[in-house]
């Protein structure tokens, strides 16, 4: 069934917008909650969260959102005033209810309906609201009176309609906290159309400014349009009075008849609830909250605007296109400098035309490229929910720590390396770490730590996933492998203790002996392997049995434009990420030697195995000349893994703008894409990780 709402397409696009980062921070402040109970700062992050979406998707039309949140707005609100413990239960039935949310948001943004029935979310909210409440709040449910609030229970308010104690306790429970409680009447002007949006408007404008403690008619009433012409709201806030009519403003069609401060009720101190700002330690942490805001340790607010992807993609075609014509431009002043006669102006002009534009052009590059820039954190913070719910399953305990969060990375890659970061997790957590018993008996405490790490290293960034679980066993790679195929017993003998592990990539293998929803379906790490080396990047693992394991992932900083070194062989034109290139030499043919069929260099006390393109990319009738003496080499890195790059010419270093070549002849291996050259031409763009990759497979068929 489709569904309809009261909003354009670009409000629709701006709730989306804002609810994915309402989401966002509800699950990481669960998080906190569940680690650190007693913390109120996370609570009252998801109770804002909660109540930011209830008001937008009420105003957006979306019922079903705004009464979950409203019933979660109810566990919350009992959760900061200590009458309800925050067990495993309730965590669980939060997480519940964001996923709902989730559902909610991916339905408004594709018009469907999902079908969710909300009684039994907002019912499993009300028995576990129930399940989770303190002694103390049990005891004054029974008698009808919450505890600790006998002393403001007779405090009644001048003009104000009735109160609860309840209502009572919370309307004055931040008085320590420098609210003050207020009494606002408003009047709708007659004839004012759609007069509960209106209302509605005032309440979230009185939200942003303090806290609603009850309104007359209720939220809910406004919701269902049940209302008059007239709205009266009790609130706390640390507002002056005239900064509140200030955010009242922009609501239209409304008249504030009455704002005041109310009285504060004589609360005697025994007799009030123990909340932070009212101990000795409370008042001093509450000041050290203060200094630090002074001091400015709270980060300052960047002045941002929302700019959609797609324009910064449209951008970033348009850069390459001038990259590109730069280059062209360059390669025709050369030809003119090398023709021009003495003292000829116009070529000079020309010249330093020429010379601006690439200046321009660079710069314009430079500042796309920031504009496409973007924290890890927007990826990282996916990441720790993922690993809870994996560790409860695997029976597990697990310390997630996230480092490097801030590192900036082009988002075409964060978005790329998403699903390969959460099966190395996934790995890590249901392989890696062992269970509290085996971790006990190990000698090793009973939680295990899961590291995910980020950081820059010069043209592109490494990403660290690390345990410190049982680690990687090479005997029983080589005899899984064996057993499923994959390679010969003899292969399997000769292969490194590395070069054994590196197998884990290969398609179908696992070691998992039983089949579960988290792993062993045969699917193994090649997916990772696969979707990494197609980001032009490289993965490497480092395993100590018994001490854990750590997966390196070396990523570029941007999919679009790098720098490389262009090489020609066989009159084909060829560019090497620079990033790879360690080195090039110039190499007599007569001191190449060969070792188990294999053409390898002695460079720098290193053997530093060859490859040919004849033989990587089946080229025929390509032999280089008979009498030729020497070869240009080029020697590339990755991990500390060399191989040298037989090649005819070397043309020179450039950027080269990547195209990619799969919707035209698919994949091909050893190859990620290709550029369009000055004059017109293409070249071919190498994938240096599966160069290397080939390599090792052609030795291992050949052995």
């Amino acid at each position: 069934m489709r569904l309809e709402f009261e909003a354009s397409a670009e409000d629709i696009k701006v709730f989306l917008d804002e609810a994915e980062e309402q989401l966002q921070i509800m699950e990481a402040d669960i998080l906190k909650l569940e680690k650190e109970p007693e913390k109120s700062e996370a609570l009252q992050e998801i109770f804002r969260a909660a109540h930011t979406l209830k008001g937008s998707s009420a105003t957006l039309g979306h019922r079903k959102m705004a009464e979950v949140t409203h019933a979660m707005e109810s566990l919350l609100d009992k959760l900061r005033r200590g009458r309800v413990r925050a067990t495993t239960k309730v965590i669980d039935t939060l997480f519940a209810c964001l996923d709902v949310l989730k559902t909610f948001k991916e339905e408004i943004a594709s018009g469907d309906d999902a079908g969710v029935d909300i009684d039994e979310v907002v019912g499993r909210l009300q028995i576990v609201e129930v399940g989770a409440a303190t002694p103390q709040e049990t005891t004054a449910a029974a008698v009808m009176e919450p505890a600790g609030a006998t002393a403001a229970a007779g405090v009644v308010f001048a003009g104000v309609p009735p109160l609860t104690p309840e209502e009572v306790d919370q309307l004055t429970g931040g008085v320590p906290d420098g609210r003050v409680p207020y009494f606002l009447h408003v009047n709708l002007q007659p004839d004012a159309p759609m007069p509960a949006v209106r209302l509605f408007q005032v309440v979230l404008s009185l939200g942003d400014v303090g806290e609603v403690t009850r309104s007359w008619p209720s939220q809910d009433d406004i919701e269902q349009d049940r209302v008059r012409d007239d709205l009266k709201v009790v609130f706390a806030s640390d507002r002056p009075e005239e900064a509140i009519r200030q955010a009242l403003q922009p609501v239209p069609e409304i008249r504030i008849t009455e704002l005041r401060a109310l009285p504060l009720p004589k609360v005697e101190p025994a007799s009030a609830p123990a909340a932070r700002g009212t101990t000795a330690e409370g008042m001093a942490a509450e000041e050290e909250d203060r200094r630090g805001d002074k001091a400015g340790t709270k980060p300052r607010s960047a002045r941002t605007v929302r700019v959609d992807v797609e324009v910064l993609d449209k951008l970033m075609d348009l850069v390459g296109e001038l990259v590109i014509d730069r280059t062209r431009l360059h390669q025709v002043m050369s030809h003119l400098e090398m023709q021009r006669r003495e003292g000829d102006d116009n070529v000079r002009e020309l010249q330093a035309a020429a010379a601006h534009i690439g200046r321009v052009t660079s710069e314009l590059q430079e500042e796309i490229m920031r504009a496409r820039m973007l924290p890890v954190d927007n990826l990282f913070k996916k990441f720790p929910r993922m690993v809870r719910d994996v560790s409860l399953k695997a029976g597990k305990e697990i310390n997630f720590v996230i480092r490097g969060e801030e590192t900036e990375l082009d988002r075409s890659v964060i978005e790329e390396i998403g699903d390969p970061l959460m099966h190395l997790l996934r790995n890590s957590v249901d392989h890696g770490v062992e269970t509290p018993a085996d971790r006990v008996k190990a000698g090793k405490p009973a939680s295990g730590t899961v590291l995910l790490e980020a950081s820059h290293q010069e043209n592109h960034i490494i990403i660290t996933v690390k345990d410190d679980g049982r680690g990687i066993d090479p005997a029983k790679i080589r005899a899984a492998a064996v057993r499923k195929g994959l390679i010969s017993d003899e292969a399997a003998r000769r292969l490194s203790d590395d070069e054994a592990v590196r197998l884990i990539f290969s398609p179908g293998f696992s070691t998992a002996e039983t089949v579960s929803d988290i792993s062993g379906r045969g699917v193994g790490l090649d997916v990772v392997h696969k979707n990494i080396e197609r980001l032009n990047g490289a993965v490497e693992i480092f395993s100590e049995i018994g001490k854990g394991t750590e997966f390196r992932i070396k990523l570029p900083l941007t999919l679009a434009i790098i720098r490389a070194l262009m090489v020609e062989h066989r009159e084909t034109v060829y560019c090497i990420p620079l990033n790879s290139v360690t080195e090039t030499i110039r190499w007599p043919v007569d001191q190449v030697q060969t070792i188990r069929g294999r053409e390898v260099v002695v460079n720098r006390d290193v053997v530093v195995p060859l490859l040919r393109f004849e033989r990587v990319f089946e080229l025929e009738n390509l032999n280089p000349p008979a009498d030729l003496e020497d070869i240009f080499v080029v020697i590339v890195n990755l991990f500390g893994r060399q191989m040298g790059v037989v090649v005819d010419n070397l043309i020179g270093e450039g950027d080269v703008v990547i195209k990619s070549l799969g919707k035209f002849i698919g994949e091909v291996q050893g190859v990620s894409g290709a550029t369009l050259l000055g004059d017109g031409n293409v070249a071919i763009i190498l994938d240096v990780a599966s160069l290397m990759n080939i390599a090792v497979q052609q030795q291992q068929r050949s052995a």
